[in-house]
């Protein structure tokens, strides 16, 4: 029994070195565009939460207005066909005080961006109130819709107090550029 468990830590091993060879080569972050998602950030601002590969590619889902039909819009940069970094902002009934993020509120850290926002490894989310008196208002857009969720995911981000602090620094960005486009009273 020894000698099997003894065999197959062995084989694990070399499994791993052969692996481990096979990664890739690249030992940077691919080059990547000057300003992405809505020009909310710089491409140097998100590059530290990057994992090093050979190709950035930007994907956007549409213009950035979370008060029209669909009520959300994201944007994703992916790294060698993986989605590393996306912006994601939605319309909300709720804001402040309540359930908006159940996840971010149980394992993040509070940080000041919006009416309320939380930190976490490899994330960050923010929740503010966005008056807009000016939107014709029907069932589709009640009155109640008048909150804007915005997160920030960074997959394969290290988790590192360096990370947290850069999340939290784009998140005040993303706020305040949010606030700006969405034209909400008393905004950025």
């Amino acid at each position: 029994m020894i000698r099997r468990v003894g065999r197959a830590f062995g084989s694990l091993l070399a499994g791993m070195v052969v692996l481990s060879g096979c990664s890739d080569s690249n030992d940077s972050v691919p080059s990547l565009p000057k300003s992405m998602c809505w020009g909310a950030f710089t491409g140097a601002s998100v590059a530290p939460l990057l994992p090093h590969g050979s190709k950035a590619e930007l994907s956007k889902d549409r213009p950035f207005d979370v008060f029209g039909a669909r009520g959300s819009t994201y944007c994703s940069l992916f790294i060698d066909g993986d989605a590393r970094f996306i912006a994601f902002a939605e319309r909300r009934r709720t804001g402040k005080g309540t359930e908006w993020n159940g996840w971010a509120r149980s394992r993040g850290t509070r940080i000041d961006a919006g009416d309320e926002a939380f930190v976490w490894d490899g994330g960050a989310g923010s929740v503010f109130l966005c008056e807009r008196p000016d939107l014709p208002r029907s069932d589709a857009l009640p009155k109640s819709a008048k909150y804007v969720e915005l997160t920030l995911t960074a997959n394969r981000a290290p988790e590192t107090p360096e990370s947290r602090k850069t999340l939290t620094a784009l998140m005040q960005r993303y706020v305040d550029f949010a606030k700006r486009e969405l034209k909400c009273a008393g905004g950025a």
